[in-house]
């Protein structure tokens, strides 16, 4: 007759969590869901060179003016970097027109350098020479509930600015 041992189960117990680590999704929201029937906005960013760093999303509103100016953003969140993609809800003061900047901050150094990347809502054509887009490229309308916007990170290669891989 066989005896039971607890040592017979370490094998299958350490299978079974590394099969549950690589079964992880790929994608994990890192803000709670947006409220339904409040105004606000839930950006699905992509695109993450690593699963590292820094993320901080900038909502701007209003008129033009605003955009990307130092005092002009209505709110920031900054977040770990916890997977490959990233959603992150912001609520917004009221229904309107709106605008979002993302930075990844890869190395956590807390400024703009080349190994960071980037992007705005609606994904707007930017390069080296022309890295800030018009607010009419990259603003979209948020109604009476969550309106959604996704963003694909832009990095630096060698002369010109793409996607991981691009």
């Amino acid at each position: 007759m066989l005896k039971f041992r607890p040592q017979h189960l370490v094998i299958p117990a350490v299978a079974i969590v590394a099969m549950s680590v690589f079964a992880l999704p790929a994608e994990a929201a890192t803000t709670p869901a947006c409220a339904p029937g409040k105004p606000s906005v839930m950006v699905h960013v992509v695109g993450f060179k690593q699963a590292r760093g820094l993320l901080k999303v900038s909502l701007y509103g209003g008129d033009s003016s605003r955009w990307l100016a130092k005092k002009g953003r209505i709110s920031k969140v900054k977040l770990p970097v916890t997977g490959r993609a990233m959603d992150v809800c912001l609520p917004v003061p009221a229904p309107g027109r709106y605008a979002v900047a993302v930075h990844h901050d890869f190395n956590v150094n807390g400024e703009r350098d080349r190994q960071d990347g980037g992007g705005y809502s609606r994904d707007p054509k930017v390069s080296l020479f022309n890295p800030k887009p018009a607010y009419s490229r990259a603003a979209f309308n948020v109604g009476n509930g969550p309106a959604r916007v996704g963003v694909t990170l832009l990095y630096i290669h060698g002369l010109s600015v793409g996607p991981v891989g691009g």
